[in-house]
C-alpha cells in the first residue's frame, strides 16, 4: 500500500476584492516598518482553522462535511482594532481584530472544527480568536513593540466591512518566496 501524500491546508474567510483593496492600502502604509514580515495582499484572510498536513482522503471527507453546513446565514464582518500575539510590547504576530461578526465567526469556526474532526483531522486545541494577520516578527526574541509612529499609523484603520456569504478550504504550498494559497473548495452560507 502506497503512503498518502499530504496537503497543507486551512479553512478561512476572505474579504471581497473591494475590501481587500482597502485592507491592502492600509497595510501598505505600514510596510516600511522594520522587524516585521508583512502579509501579502492576496493572503489576507481570517483563518477559521489551520489543519496542517492532511491526507487526500481527509481532504475529500472534509470537503463533504464542510458542504453540509446548515442553519448559518450570511453575516456582516467589520475589522476593528489592532493587537498582537503574545502582547503589544513583544509582538510576534500583528493582527486586525473583528468588530461586527465576531460571534458568528466563532460559531462558524466551531462548525469547521467539528467537520474537520469528523473527517479524521485533529481537534483545535487553542481558543479561537478571530483576526486578520497583518505581519509576523522577523526574528524570534528580537521583536520590537508597537509604539510611537507605528502605533499611530496602526490606529488609523479604515472602515472595512463586508457580508460574509462563504468560506474556503485552502491549500498552502510553502515556497522559497513564501506560501502560495490555492482554493480547494468554497462553501456558501
Amino acid at each position: 500500500m502506497a503512503p498518502h501524500s499530504f496537503i497543507r491546508a486551512f479553512v478561512c474567510v476572505s474579504p471581497p476584492e473591494t475590501e481587500l483593496t482597502k485592507l491592502n492600502d492600509f497595510v501598505a502604509s505600514v510596510r516600511e516598518y522594520p522587524g516585521f514580515k508583512w502579509v501579502k495582499s492576496d493572503q489576507l484572510h481570517i483563518t477559521l482553522k489551520f489543519l496542517g498536513d492532511i491526507t487526500s482522503p481527509q481532504a475529500m471527507a472534509l470537503d463533504t462535511n464542510l458542504s453540509r453546513l446548515g442553519g448559518t446565514r450570511p453575516f456582516v464582518i467589520s475589522l476593528r482594532g489592532v493587537g498582537a500575539f503574545p502582547s503589544e510590547s513583544r509582538p510576534r504576530t500583528l493582527w486586525l481584530g473583528i468588530g461586527d461578526g465576531a460571534e458568528s465567526l466563532v460559531r462558524l469556526a466551531s462548525f469547521v472544527d467539528k467537520a474537520s474532526v469528523s473527517s479524521g483531522c485533529e481537534r483545535g486545541l487553542r481558543k479561537f480568536h478571530p483576526h486578520v494577520t497583518l505581519a509576523r516578527a522577523r526574528h524570534e526574541g528580537g521583536e520590537i513593540g508597537i509604539s510611537g509612529d507605528l502605533a499611530e499609523k496602526l490606529s488609523d484603520i479604515p472602515d472595512i466591512s463586508w457580508t460574509c456569504g462563504s468560506f474556503v478550504l485552502m491549500k498552502s504550498e510553502l515556497t522559497s518566496s513564501g506560501p502560495v494559497y490555492t482554493p480547494m473548495g468554497k462553501y456558501d452560507l
